[in-house]
């Protein structure tokens, strides 16, 4: 089951990533993240992957820019 967090997993100068949904996976389903992107805390992107660590790796590298 997926639970809304809200939660700010990192920042990176007026940039946040906020994590809105965590799914660790089970028999049928692999693990999802589901984030956004805020810049000055207006909504710029969405960042889908399948841990928080990956997640972070896609917004510290800006490819989610595309």
């Amino acid at each position: 089951m997926m639970n809304p967090k809200n939660e700010c997993i990192d920042t990176r100068a007026f940039a946040s990533l906020i994590l809105d949904y965590e799914f660790p996976g089970d028999e049928i389903f692999e693990p999802l993240v589901s984030c956004r992107v805020l810049i000055e805390d207006l909504y710029n992107g969405s960042i889908a992957a399948k841990s928080r660590e990956e997640a972070i790796e896609i917004f510290r590298s800006g490819s989610w820019r595309r």
